[in-house]
């Protein structure tokens, strides 16, 4: 992708490749697949954990044609009932990126 947001504090880049990284991408990737159902907008679709936030459980996921979104992830370690995980999605990483930079 040519544009890369700036994930910071309370985001973790999860892009950088070290084995922490790595390892938590696996461990988020792996939850957000046991998390969606059928009938989720993500469901079966190709997705790759790019930052998790420090405060909550929020990852950002890559998506198909620069497109990426804001996940919440519930933990529950089973399907969820659609709409959960809760997700947003932006058409750029840039409007992502807009997004997070905003004040509460």
């Amino acid at each position: 992708m040519d544009e890369q947001p700036v994930f910071s504090d309370p985001w973790w880049d999860l892009r950088q490749g070290g084995p922490a990284e790595r390892q938590l991408q696996q461990t988020l990737q792996a939850e957000l697949l046991t998390e969606l159902a059928a009938g989720h907008p993500l469901h079966d679709q190709p997705t790759k954990v790019i930052a998790k936030s420090e405060v909550s459980d929020d990852i950002v996921v890559e998506l198909p044609a620069g497109r990426c979104a804001l996940i919440h992830l519930t933990w529950r370690g089973a399907a969820e009932t659609p709409p959960w995980p809760k997700a947003e999605f932006y058409d750029t990483l840039g409007d992502l990126e807009q997004h997070l930079h905003e004040p509460d």
